[in-house]
């Protein structure tokens, strides 16, 4: 039963006490707001009248920028817990307050003034209330919890708003209009006492990966922040601006229906239908929220569903303009606090996680307290000018020109929603990009000493040089001989002290007719210094052989991000003659994704056409094998205990469905769907739910809607196996062990070795061994099938040894598999990461390990966050 529920309502195993808590926090605050609406409205409609009401829209601005000002200053200067409790003991304060002085019968001339200070107060927390909930909950739940969750904590609030209208309506004959506001003021007492347990019991969560104290500062500069924002930030500006409108929108209707429902009833009757009504419309406000509102968002967007109040508003006033009477002022009642409470204000619960993130809670509590009074102002004073100048039909004819107006702006809204959440998760993360990590700063003096050593002869000079960032001269090619073959087998040796100039040397002999130089050439890129590396980039561009294209992509995996680029940019200059070899290397499976990404670029720029002409069809397999992968993954996680190797070969598959998921949202980006596809990776691994929660949300606001179904299980965990698919474990290895994947032909190599005998392994063994085979494999059959007499631990021992190792073990297996090859039994001097393996300690060379690092970015920031404690992505 338990789980029909939680399908129901989209919730997960566990959520049900923070569910239950925010539920009951958000139900009382709005069961107060019930209560002193309900009887507030009926004491200011009967006691002042619907047509003094542009006088309260007149006077709410100036309230609520006193509010608005105090509430942001103590908002930056305390916290949003200090906030809700000070709420809370204003709210008791002001329903005692407002209980005694009606009660007292002040004189007639007082009346008056009394029930429009009621009005502003209703006015004043009708919009505070609704703020502090909000940014008081958004500060504990990232964007995709959100989108389940709030639509239920909506459904909380509209029933306590139904409840504490549902009261009014039955008590109305009976009770007194002022003891409804000491019943106000005692339902927030007893609020005070849950709003403790929240802080205490759940923890807030940082809105990007700096640490939450980072995010507070001073209030004046988070004040002055806030100001920045409206001007640099377009969506803010436009966002603004649909409050404004919507609720320019909202005081027209309000206006309306008022004046129609008040004729022919006094205060009790106008109690009474108030009460009704409130508890009417939150009642469909509470169906709306739990079964409606998630499931539009799902199916439309957040985005999307942003129309739907412009268009009822649209529809209400041409109600009013056609017909008018208590039918229409019902619709805009229900459109007022049925629609925009159920639908609209949850909607936008989630377009302000597009707004700048660093001062998203001062931001929206400015937003929200000036849009709606700003708006008042403007209507009231219209509808002072109208109440003597135009008639209720033309009103809504006007109403219906400004309906028209929001439905545009949200148009706009809705083309820089994506935009501005790319730009969001920008905040907190590190800038490895900027020209100053490029190359070391040095001191003066140290400046000076290299350059002197720089200006003499010999390897140290070179390297001097090369600090410096200047062009070293060539001092061993000189003696070099002018074959170039001779100069390309120095270069393969790979030893450093013995390369000097080589590359110059070959650049400067090379010419177009020198074909056959490119597969070895090729091969040698991973060993050069990065200088050497741009050159011999240049001179396989300047060869220009589109034949060599998979050579080339094949050792691209094993270079540094920036180098990748370089040959990306390469592969482009080739022309239409690459388009063939490209398009193959974007569909070879057995080419990690980040070879076959270049592939993919380099196609895109040489020509969209071909690119978009294979696009669907190859982000739909990629799917499916990311979903096949991970059900294997699932699979093998149930035999883990039977072997080191089936648990590694589980990680390595799960790995590789996310390096899957990834190629198809670079491959989407490419194609023009998604914002920058960097960051947005970036922020999709990254270990704080916020961050990671809006790279969803912009995928899921860009994405087309047949790759979204595809594409969206697989984003949340929850891909299911497609039916008909029946495997086994024996099924999984054989499948991997022909995958052309090296770390997992590797693993299932090592568990087929354990589970067959000799004849059956080497059979199984028959369909690897061939020219070309993965190094890795091939050492590893080796050692199994002890041909080579090793007797230190296999290559599988040091890769589970890191595997678990506290500094390096979250890296993925491929960026480990690339340092087990740096490991040594004899510790080298100066600093090493340490291990054991089999019982034999190693060490790896921290120099090592840096250069793998640079060509793997995960375990870069994998060994930065063992260094430090705080949440950067992993």
């Amino acid at each position: 039963m338990l789980d029909f529920v939680n399908r129901l309502f989209r919730l997960e195993r566990g959520e049900w006490p923070r569910l239950i808590q925010f539920g009951l926090f958000g139900f009382l605050l709005q069961m107060g707001m019930g209560v002193g609406f309900s009887a507030g409205d009926a004491a200011f409609l009967s006691n002042v009248g619907a047509d003094r009401l542009p006088l309260v829209f007149m006077l709410t601005p100036a309230v609520m920028l006193l509010y608005t000002v105090l509430f942001s200053y103590l908002l930056v200067r305390f916290s949003i817990d200090r906030m809700v409790d000070l709420t809370l003991a204003a709210l008791v304060a002001g329903g005692v307050a407002f209980w005694a002085l009606i009660d007292a019968g002040l004189p007639p001339d007082w009346q008056v003034p009394l029930y429009f200070a009621v009005k502003l107060y209703l006015a004043m927390w009708y919009i505070a209330l609704y703020s502090l909930f909000w940014n008081y909950t958004d500060a504990y739940f990232a964007i995709q919890d959100a989108k389940r969750l709030f639509p239920l904590f909506a459904a909380f609030c509209a029933l306590g708003t139904a409840c504490g209208a549902m009261l009014v309506g039955l008590l109305a004959e009976s009770v007194a209009v002022q003891d409804f506001f000491l019943l106000w003021a005692a339902i927030a007492m007893a609020t005070a006492p849950l709003a403790a347990l929240l802080r205490r019991r759940w923890s807030q969560i940082a809105e990007s990966d700096s640490d939450l104290e980072e995010e507070s500062g001073g209030a004046l500069s988070q004040l002055a922040a806030v100001g920045r924002a409206f001007g640099r930030s377009r969506y803010t500006m436009v966002f603004t601006l649909v409050l404004f409108v919507t609720l320019l929108m909202t005081n027209l209707a309000e206006y309306q229906y008022s004046m129609v429902l008040q004729e022919g009833r006094d205060e009790a009757a106008l109690a009474s239908l108030f009460g009704t009504l409130y508890a009417a419309a939150n009642l469909f406000n509470l169906v709306t929220c739990l079964f409606v509102f998630n499931r539009l968002v799902a199916r439309l967007g957040v985005r999307n569903v942003a129309f739907i109040q412009p268009l009822t508003y649209f529809a209400v006033f041409g109600w009013f303009f056609l017909q008018g009477g208590t039918g229409a002022a019902l619709a805009a009642f229900f459109a007022y606090h049925g629609v925009l409470t159920s639908i609209e204000y949850n909607n936008q619960n989630l377009l302000f996680n597009a707004v700048p993130s660093r001062v998203k809670r001062p931001l929206r509590t400015v937003m929200e307290g000036m849009a709606e009074p700003l708006a008042s102002l403007v209507s009231g004073g219209f509808l002072i000018y109208a109440a003597s100048q135009i008639d209720m039909r033309e009103l809504s004819g006007i109403g219906i020109i400004v309906g028209a107006t929001l439905v545009a702006v949200v148009v706009a809204l809705r083309q820089l929603y994506p935009s501005a959440m790319a730009a969001n998760m920008r905040q907190g993360w590190m800038n490895f990009g900027g020209r100053g990590v490029l190359s070391p700063q040095f001191e003066p003096e140290a400046r000076s000493l290299l350059a002197r050593a720089a200006a003499g002869e010999g390897d140290s000079a070179q390297i001097a040089a090369r600090l410096l960032g200047e062009a070293p001269v060539s001092g061993s090619a000189a003696s070099q001989g002018p074959d170039i073959d001779a100069l390309l087998a120095q270069l393969t040796l790979g030893d450093p002290a013995k390369c000097i100039g080589v590359a110059e040397a070959i650049d400067r002999l090379a010419t177009r007719e020198d074909v056959h130089i490119v597969p070895p050439l090729a091969r040698c890129l991973p060993k050069l210094e990065r200088d050497e590396r741009r050159r011999m980039i240049r001179l396989l561009g300047r060869i220009a052989d589109s034949e060599s294209i998979p050579d080339i992509l094949e050792a691209a995996t094993e270079l540094a991000p920036r180098a990748r680029r370089a040959i990306a940019t390469m592969l482009t200059e080739l022309g239409e003659t690459a388009i063939p070899r490209l398009l193959g290397g974007m569909r070879d499976r057995a080419l990690a994704y980040r070879s076959r990404a270049i592939a993919a670029r380099a196609l895109a720029q040489i020509s969209y056409a071909q690119f978009a002409a294979n696009l669907d069809r190859l982000v739909t397999g990629e799917l499916d094998e990311a979903s096949r992968l991970g059900h294997t993954a699932s699979l093998l996680d149930l035999h883990a205990g039977t072997h080191r190797s089936v648990a590694l070969l589980a990680r390595a598959q799960r790995e590789r469905a996310e390096a899957a998921i990834d190629f198809v949202l670079e491959l989407l980006a490419i194609g023009g769907l998604l914002p920058n596809f960097d960051l947005l990776i970036v922020s999709l691994h990254s270990a704080n739910p916020k961050v990671r929660g809006n790279a969803v949300e912009a995928i899921e606001s860009s994405v087309p809607r047949h790759y979204l179904r595809l594409l969206g299980p697989l984003l949340h965990g929850e891909a299911q196996p497609r039916e008909g698919a029946q495997i086994d474990v024996e099924q999984v290895l054989v499948e991997a062990l022909a995958s052309g994947q090296a770390m997992e032909m590797t693993l299932a190599a090592d568990v087929l070795h354990d589970r067959l005998d000799a004849a059956g392994f080497t059979q199984r063994l028959k369909a690897v061994i061939r020219e070309g085979m993965p190094e890795m494999v091939r050492r590893h059959v080796l050692d199994l099938l002890e041909i080579d007499g090793a007797t230190r631990p296999h290559s599988l021992d040091l890769l589970a040894a890191l595997a678990d190792h506290p500094e390096v073990g979250g890296a993925t297996l491929e960026a480990l598999g690339a340092a087990v090859l740096c490991a040594v039994f004899e510790k080298p001097e100066g600093g090493a990461l340490a291990g054991e393996a089999g019982g034999s300690p190693f060490w790896i060379a921290h120099r090592d390990l840096g250069e793998v690092a640079a060509r793997f970015p995960e375990l870069a920031l994998v060994m930065l966050k063992s260094q430090d404690g705080r949440q950067y992505a992993a």
